[in-house]
């Protein structure tokens, strides 16, 4: 697949450690008129990167709430942090199952 120059420019930007790309990244705002990713799967993704960190159970309870503002359900959630498990191994899963098991159940 062909990256849309609004991509292709987003990456050359990058690159070249452009101040405003990357506080557009950093931020979760894109300069272009659409968003990289729509709220749902961007608020997925951020979880899938805070289950990869470890993170602790009130940087998850905030990014399920992301998630569930965003539309997502509890079992996205779950299926959210199964998709990752085989980069992040069992035992980070394991790490991160009790807090999991804590945010969800707060419901």
């Amino acid at each position: 697949m062909i990256l849309s120059f609004e991509h292709r420019e987003l990456v050359r930007r990058l690159t070249l450690n452009d101040e405003g790309a990357l506080s557009d990244v950093m931020s979760g705002q894109n300069q272009g008129s659409k968003p990289l990713l729509d709220d749902r799967t961007r608020a997925l993704v951020r979880f899938a990167g805070l289950v990869a960190l470890d993170s602790e159970t009130a940087s998850l309870q905030a990014a399920r709430d992301a998630a569930w503002a965003a539309g997502a359900g509890d079992e996205e959630i779950v299926d959210t942090v199964m998709a990752v498990a085989p980069i992040v191994g069992t035992t980070r899963v394991a790490s991160i199952v009790p807090r999991l098991i804590t945010i969800l159940g707060n419901t």
